[in-house]
Formats: C-alpha cells, sequence, structure tokens
C-alpha cells in the first residue's frame, strides 16, 4: 500500500531530536536508579522498614522482604522495556543510538539481536503486571509468560550488558563534546567488550 512505509524507512525520517535523547538519558537514569535499588535489595546492603519505626528499631522480617523484591524486579523489568520499546512513539534506545552513532552499529545491533526476543513478553509483562495492571487473574496470566519463556538469570545479564552500552555511548557523546582523546579511548575499551558479551548472553 501506498501510504505505508518500511520499518527502516520510518527510521530515517523519524526526528532524532535533542529533546527526544534528553528524555532518554533521564529514563535511562531512572532506570539505574531502579537496578541500583534492586541490586542492594538483594544483596542486603539496602533494608526496606514499614511504618514509623525509628532506624534503631528497624526489624525486617523474611516474609517482609520476599514481597518487596518481586515488587522491585516487576519496576525493574517494566521500566527497561520502556527504553526498548519498537513502537513509533516509543522510547528505543537502539533507535536513539544508531541515528546518534551510526559507526558503532556492531556493538548497538549485537545488543539488539539479544534483546529482540525478549520484547514481545516483556511488553505483556509490562502491559498487564509491570505497570498497566489488569482487572482480572485471566488477563494478567499472560504477563507472566515472561518468566516461562526467558530465565532471570539472561534478563539480568541482558540488562547488565544494556547498562554497559549505554555508560559507553554517553561517554563517548561526553568525550566528543570535551574532546577527550584520553576518554575517548575508555569508551572505546567498553564499546569493543560488547559483542563478546553478547555472545556469552547469547548462550544462556
Amino acid at each position: 500500500m501506498s501510504g505505508m512505509s518500511s520499518p527502516a524507512r520510518r527510521e530515517e525520517t523519524m526526528p532524532g531530536t535533542d529533546e527526544e535523547f534528553y528524555l532518554f538519558v533521564s529514563r535511562c537514569t531512572q532506570f539505574h536508579h531502579i537496578w541500583t535499588i534492586y541490586s542492594d535489595l538483594l544483596s542486603g546492603r539496602y533494608i526496606p522498614s514499614t511504618g514509623d519505626q525509628q532506624s534503631r528499631d528497624i526489624k525486617t522480617s523474611r516474609a517482609f522482604l520476599a514481597e518487596m523484591q518481586p515488587t522491585v524486579m516487576f519496576l525493574l523489568y517494566a521500566f527497561f522495556f520502556s527504553l526498548i520499546e519498537d513502537s513509533e512513539d516509543g522510547l528505543n534506545a537502539f533507535r536513539i543510538w544508531r541515528l546518534k552513532f551510526p559507526d558503532e552499529l556492531t556493538a548497538i545491533c549485537a545488543l539488539e539481536e539479544q534483546v529482540a526476543p525478549l520484547r514481545p513478553d516483556l511488553r505483556v509483562f509490562r502491559n498487564r503486571l509491570g505497570f498497566h495492571g489488569s482487572r482480572s487473574h485471566h488477563h494478567e496470566a499472560p504477563g507472566f509468560d515472561l518468566f516461562a519463556n526467558h530465565s532471570g538469570t539472561k534478563m539480568l545479564e541482558v540488562m547488565k550488558v544494556f547498562k554497559r552500552l549505554n555508560a559507553a555511548l554517553l561517554s563517548k557523546d561526553l568525550a566528543q563534546k570535551r574532546n577527550s582523546a584520553e576518554e575517548l579511548a575508555r569508551a572505546r575499551m567498553l564499546l569493543d567488550t560488547i559483542p563478546a558479551r553478547c555472545d556469552v548472553l547469547a548462550q544462556l
């Protein structure tokens, strides 16, 4: 049909604006904050409390922690999808990075290849469990397919590499603005590790 355009054509014509990039970086920062909270919660560095207890009186039960961990995990997974959503009106880190750094397609596409199979289940999870919720168990049930189809280890390792890619490309962006050869070299070192890490992801 003449009114239709291919995904590649849409990507070429969609504006890679400074505003979009700013919003992406802001949301990416929020994702990193949630990652830190979840990691600290799992490791015991962060101990949540309830009610109006004074710090000296905090006693967190194992049952409470068992409820808290999935809550933060749901938020982390849903936030992750909000950064890789392959829709025309959503933020897609890979599209944004391809437009900004077309010379770094090896690293960018290597990770997107690992993320692509996760997207359908992550979308349903985000819509029915993570953010939007459901009005019945029947409606929310498909959201749990994410856990049946992809291991928790795979999900976390993919997000680790995603964080690394973002850090490397943001570092490159800043290094170019500062005209710093030293910072560019550090960013290059990080970027060159991405394909090998994606090879490991493919085995999970």
